[in-house]
């Protein structure tokens, strides 16, 4: 009895020493509860619960709930949350998060299933803001505040692996294999094969007939090159000299003209003071003689045509001030 006493206490005093020392008891908690859609498999008593990787709390408890009536079931997961591990500053100030959840909900605030280990399968409880996601909430637990879920990305797989037709798939594959079979048991093949080897060997040789003719022609191209720009630099050499003696004629055939210019001007000067001249002649002669006079007649003709001389040389004094190159050229018709 004495030693069943010694092992009873020794047993008290463990227990006490991991409740104690831990801690846990006299810890002061936040409670809330979790709907998931998906299988919570691998949630167990004291999962841990994450937020962003940083473990602020453990699950705390995980049943399964039916309502007969439309045979509905749903799993709550009710976890706790250690309020000095997931502090709230609200204006400087350290709230409770048990009161600022509703404005990290609305923020985004959402919840859902980790994996843990692929190997032993088992989850974790991720918290996280995602601010893009609905709000879905059951209410079905009063006295407990409610935290919206989101599906995981295993969960997300799955969906998306059940909307797969498997059998429409499985079907295609084996009518694929059927076709691949067909096609490699063909009799042709081994005809067909001959034929792109042999298609392939005439590739072959025309490339290296291609390859033969490729460098002769490459060298013809460079001789045709050399003897252009040889041809244009001779052009070259050649247009110089004439572009000076063209710049030389220019020179000639403007002092000619200024040279026509000189002489045209005193021309026109003296054939204007010749016509003054005979019009004092006229002037004269009209003064002796007069209207009954012999000679008036003589006078009138040789008057009428000294008069078409003066305009014979008024007309070519106006031409050669304007084409004074006829003194070199003649007039043009």
């Amino acid at each position: 009895m004495i030693g069943g006493f010694v092992i009873v206490a020794v047993a008290i005093l463990a227990a006490s020493v991991v409740i104690f020392g831990s801690g846990d008891l006299f810890k002061e908690t936040r409670e809330f509860v979790l709907y998931f859609e998906g299988s919570v498999r691998g949630l167990n008593v004291g999962s841990p619960v994450l937020y962003r990787g940083v473990q602020v709390g453990a699950v705390k408890n995980v049943i399964i709930r039916s309502y007969l009536k439309d045979l509905t079931s749903y799993i709550p997961v009710f976890i706790e949350i250690n309020p000095e591990k997931f502090e709230v500053i609200v204006n400087g100030e350290v709230r409770d998060p048990e009161i600022n959840v509703p404005k990290l909900i609305e923020r985004g605030l959402r919840a859902q299933t980790v994996t843990r280990s692929l190997i032993t399968g088992q989850l974790a409880i991720e918290l996280n803001m995602h601010p893009n996601t609905p709000v879905v909430l059951r209410n079905l637990d009063e006295n407990y505040l409610e935290i919206p879920t989101i599906p995981s990305a295993l969960a997300k797989v799955s969906k998306s692996l059940e909307k797969l037709d498997l059998q429409e798939i499985n079907a295609r594959l084996v009518s694929t294999l059927a076709s691949v079979e067909s096609l490699l048991n063909n009799e042709n093949i081994p005809v067909i094969l001959q034929e792109i080897t042999g298609v392939l060997q005439d590739a072959r040789v025309l490339v290296q007939n291609v390859n033969s003719k490729v460098d002769p022609l490459v060298g013809n191209l460079n001789n045709t090159i050399t003897d252009a720009r040889g041809l244009v630099n001779n052009v070259d050499e050649e247009v110089k000299p004439i572009a000076g003696k063209a710049q030389s004629t220019l020179d000639d055939i403007g002092k000619l003209a200024r040279n026509v210019d000189g002489k045209v001007d005193p021309l026109s000067k003296s054939v204007t003071t010749a016509l003054k001249s005979v019009d004092s002649a006229f002037k004269s002669i009209d003064d002796l003689v007069g209207k009954d006079s012999p000679t008036r007649a003589d006078l009138d003709e040789t008057l009428k045509e000294l008069a078409g001389a003066a305009r014979s040389f008024r007309v070519l004094a106006d031409y050669l001030a304007q084409h004074p190159d006829a003194l070199i050229k003649g007039k043009g018709y």
